[in-house]
């Protein structure tokens, strides 16, 4: 749907009115996340029948002035000769003697002193209006505020305060003459929406365990996101029947979650909250145990046990915060966190603990790194007497970011490294490990199998390993045999997952004799596979919770939808403008970091394939995923900065993990080719883009990944001359810039950046620096600037809108380069929204809030 311009009628009022303080210049006091959080109205206003489908039901006759329809014109029609929306709207046909003519819809709740606004589509050959006539309790009108009246054949707005005593109000229309109404909506100053994404939840581990009465089943993480916790999600394993969901308070995910072989006890890793949890099986909650007590720790990941029952964990903490470098934590139940496995830390060239097996034979802890890779091995019994493996691993795995997966056993240790994608570029290493008779550590390598797929090997099954390759239709499972080296593709075992971990089950059941390997992809498909038999079936558990997840990016669409995209287990929301009660979610699509729609297509920048992707609404609404129109490639990550410019979108990115230098580049919608310029801004990547003339700028952040330390120390500009197709940078101007958060191109081709706290412009013809004014002096971004820090968008009214740290303003450019400074016109809108921001048609804004919700801003 294309919105067509918007009438900013001047305001007629009729009462007593209250003013609401609801912007704040800058100069005076910002209006508080608190106020706001007491001000914000719980989803929206919804008006009965608000696009006239059925018939006039909830509208009443009147003259469109505030007084009651004449006895003649108190019947209500509609037609289907024009519609903004579905099939009908509201029509006054203007004949006498209904030449003044108009309709009263059903009241909403209001609140008095706030501001609202309200809008309808129309077609007309006359005057028309739009009103809101203010009710107290009682019904009684206590005020109307009215639009001007004028000829307008698009759309018409009002804006005003509800006076006092105000409890509710009903929109008016109004038409001299012939007129058409249709798609009549209504909005607080600020609105907060449900849930944008919610589908079934998506699974990031399982372990096969038993529970309180012995029985074989699975302990699968649920991803739930900050307003709806992470589930424990017990199945039995036999059945494929779900057995209990258990709720951990707090946590968002885990990708670790193990059963306790000694005690029983299922320990839980969590992300985020980057905390230990423990359930025993059969109670009906999980305990929050806490973080180990490692500075900077931010997250947990992988746990196993010793023979005696000891926990031993891995993790990633921010280096910015001061977090050392890889370590394993240790735990003991009943007593707490007894330290590290090892120093602290095992080294500083590695912040990731990614993954984590004890070899009982050797009495070892195996831990693998990234985002550089090392495979360290260390001792329960004694001195730790930590051990570095990695040199046995071929030199493209010893320079690759990951060692993701280690399981380890009866003598041996598998290691899955790589680039974790699962797209043939990663490999198993099968290590044969013992200790001589000094006790030392001793390492053979048996092989290194090219292209398995996540997440890497079962145990050591009669002395062979099972797994699936990349890039093999149905993910059969394959046998290595170690005492022979030879591999075998096994019978009637084609899985059809990517299984979060193959474990080796012996089931005790006749139907299942001797081992069952069992497997459970993130779409909570469960799969047996009997060793003996060959028997195979897989099953998709039924009960698995709907969540909400986070909301990584928003745009709004060529339809005139709001659309977002999840974090992490992806999915996509549309949501139709002051109509909540029309959002869908779309369980497709993959996590995008950045949106933009252009020329009826939304485009995204995905990871972690590092992917520009498109669709068009009717895509999605077809049940098809969104399209690859290229990879990225070039050892890049995350496309956080994405602009649409002539027949191309610009992107820049965050290097790989394990690289240290973004790169920019495009894809040409002409040829559908991608263009990759690695290297061009040095050590940085590059989050926010906007272009001018023959101009592209890029703005450059120190933080050149998502992991490590910083190599340079000030920011840089990349300026792309589309003419000659040639690069450049120039250092930031502003001493001490980490980052350039946002930027956006001004009605009069200036351009505008906004970096840790600063508003500067640069003219694009000359680059010469035209603006440069410090607006934001009590924002202090954190030690690691993400991608998203900021947004900068501009709206039809040539004002700049945007987001930084939840802070949302606007400011008038024009008025900035006249003055030379934006006092006296920065407005901040709200305060405590996340991350990103867009502008619907009707002028309103939308941020994420709450982590999976979104908030309305009536920025009038």
């Amino acid at each position: 749907m294309n919105r067509p311009k918007i009438l900013h009628a001047s305001l007629v009022a009729v009462g007593v009115f209250i003013a609401a303080a609801i912007v704040s210049p800058m100069g005076g006091s910002p209006a508080s996340a608190d106020s706001h959080a007491a001000q914000v109205q719980q989803g929206d206003l919804l008006l009965p029948n608000h696009g006239f489908e059925q018939v006039a039901t909830g509208w009443t006759a009147g003259n469109g002035k505030g007084a009651a329809a004449p006895k003649p014109c108190r019947v209500l029609t509609t037609s289907t000769t024009w519609a903004s929306e579905g099939t009908h709207s509201l029509s006054f046909s203007g004949r006498p003697p209904c030449i003044d003519a108009g309709a009263v819809s059903t009241p909403v709740p209001v609140t008095a002193g706030q501001k609202y606004s309200a809008f309808s589509h129309l077609q007309a050959q006359a005057e028309t209006s739009i009103a809101l006539r203010w009710l107290n309790a009682q019904g009684t009108q206590v005020g109307r505020s009215s639009s001007q009246r004028k000829r307008w054949n698009d759309t018409v707005e009002v804006t005003a305060v509800a006076p006092a005593g105000a409890t509710t109000v009903a929109v008016e229309l109004g038409a001299h003459a012939a007129a058409s109404f249709d798609d009549v909506l209504i909005t607080a100053p600020y609105t907060v929406l449900q849930p944008q994404i919610t589908k079934q939840a998506s699974f990031l581990s399982m372990a096969a365990g038993v529970d309180e009465n012995g029985r074989h089943v699975t302990y699968a993480m649920a991803t739930g996101s900050e307003n709806d916790p992470a589930v424990l999600t017990i199945t039995d394993i036999l059945t494929g029947n779900l057995v209990r969901n258990v709720e951990l308070p707090g946590a968002t995910g885990a990708w670790g979650v193990r059963q306790n072989p000694v005690t029983k006890t299922v320990y839980i890793g969590a992300y985020q909250s980057a905390q230990l949890w423990l359930y025993t099986p059969g109670e009906a909650q999980a305990r929050r145990i806490g973080a180990p007590p490692i500075a900077a720790w931010g997250s947990m990941y992988d746990i196993d046990f010793d023979d005696q029952g000891t926990a031993y964990g891995s993790g990633w903490g921010e280096p910015t915060q001061g977090f050392r470098g890889a370590v394993i934590f240790k735990y003991v139940e009943g007593t707490g966190f007894q330290g590290t496995l090892g120093p602290n830390p095992l080294t500083t060239d590695a912040y990731y603990t990614r993954t984590l097996a004890y070899e009982d034979e050797t009495k070892t802890i195996f831990t693998g790194t990234g985002t550089k890779t090392h495979l360290f091995g260390c001792s329960t019994v004694g001195e730790p007497r930590c051990k570095d493996l990695i040199g046995l691993f071929s030199p493209e795995l010893q320079n690759a970011p990951w060692v993701y997966g280690v399981t380890a056993g009866h003598g041996y240790v598998m290691a899955w490294a790589g680039d974790a994608s699962s797209q043939g570029k990663d490999s198993l290493v099968v290590l044969k490990v013992s200790r001589d008779a000094a006790g030392e550590l001793q390492a053979t390598k048996v092989t290194e199998i090219k292209g398995v797929i996540y997440n890497g090997s079962s145990p050591v099954v009669d002395g062979k390993i099972y797994y699936s390759k990349a890039n093999d239709p149905g993910q059969p499972l394959y046998g290595f045999d170690l005492a022979a080296g030879t591999e075998a593709k096994m019978p009637n075992s084609r899985t059809g997952i990517f299984s979060r971990r193959w474990e080796a089950v012996s089931l005790g059941d006749p139907a299942w004799p001797g081992t069952t390997l069992v497997g459970w992809n993130s779409g909570a498909v469960l799969v047996k596979y009997n060793l003996q038999t060959g028997t195979l079936v897989r099953t998709t558990v039924q009960g698995v919770p709907l969540v909400s997840t986070r909301v990584n990016s928003i745009t709004t669409g060529p339809d005139g939808r709001i659309w977002t995209a999840g974090y992490l287990t992806g999915g996509l929301g549309k949501l139709t403008s002051m109509r909540d009660d029309e959002h869908v979610t779309y369980p497709v699509g993959g996590q995008a970091e950045s949106m933009l729609s252009y020329r009826g297509r939304v485009y995204q920048g995905t990871y972690p394939y590092t992917r520009i992707e498109s669709f068009t609404p009717d895509d999605v609404t077809s049940g098809r995923a969104p399209r690859v129109d290229c990879s990225i490639g070039a050892n890049q990550n995350r496309p956080y900065g994405l602009a649409a410019y002539g027949d191309r979108i610009y992107y820049g990115t965050q290097a790989e993990y394990g690289h240290d230098q973004g790169a920019f580049g495009w894809l040409d919608l002409t040829t559908g080719q991608c263009t990759t310029l690695d290297g061009v801004i040095g050590h940085q990547s590059v989050n926010a883009i906007a272009a001018s003339g023959d101009k592209v700028f890029g703005g450059g952040s120190i933080f050149y990944s998502y992991d490590g330390l910083p190599i340079d120390t000030q920011a840089k500009l990349l300026i792309f001359d589309q003419s000659t197709q040639q690069p450049k940078t120039v250092i930031w101007p502003v001493p001490d810039t980490r980052s350039v958060d946002a930027a956006v191109t001004a009605p009069d081709g200036t351009v505008w950046f906004y970096a840790e706290g600063w508003l500067l412009a640069i003219d694009p013809a000359t680059e010469q620096w035209v603006h440069r004014e410090h607006v934001f002096p009590d924002l202090t971004p954190p030690a690691r600037v993400p991608g998203y820090y900021a947004t900068m968008l501009l709206g039809a009214d040539g004002k700049i809108y945007g987001n930084v740290a939840g802070r949302v303003f606007d400011f008038d450019p024009a008025h900035a380069r006249t003055s030379g400074s934006t006092t006296g016109d920065l407005r901040i809108l709200f305060e405590g929204a996340g991350p990103h921001l867009t502008r619907d048609a009707y002028g309103n804004l939308y941020a994420p809030y709450g982590a999976t919700k979104l908030v309305r801003i009536n920025p009038r």
